[in-house]
């Protein structure tokens, strides 16, 4: 039995996972957001995402922030300071509501087409 190829395709599969399981990281530190922005709302009110120049995010909310899928404008900050997002203080107004943000990942670019193709259907 040759073990080479069974050997290289087991190392491939491991590579292919640890991409996968890299494509989020968690934000550690607060972003100042600048101007060139992109929102998607998704998940029914749970979470969105931003385009933030060339940086993805998928932005969770605690609790059902129903308010998001509607509203026309949907401003970020924290502790009061307007397009600042940072891991834990931050709050995504509507004209209707404030949202707590409680998860906050980095995404790929990838990513962020795809929830823009579903989006848009």
């Amino acid at each position: 039995m040759n073990v080479r190829p069974a050997l290289s395709l087991a190392l491939l599969s491991l590579a292919s996972f640890a991409f996968t399981a890299s494509a989020s990281e968690s934000v550690v530190e607060c972003v100042d957001l600048g101007s060139d922005q992109e929102i998607l709302r998704a998940g029914n009110g749970q979470q969105i995402f931003l385009r933030d120049g060339q940086t993805h995010y998928r932005i969770g909310f605690g609790r059902t922030c129903d308010s998001i899928q509607m509203t026309s404008s949907v401003k970020i900050s924290t502790d009061g300071q307007d397009n600042r997002l940072c891991p834990s203080g931050t709050k995504v107004r509507t004209k209707e509501a404030n949202c707590a943000v409680n998860a906050l990942e980095v995404i790929s670019a990838e990513e962020f087409a795809k929830r823009k193709k579903r989006v848009s259907r």
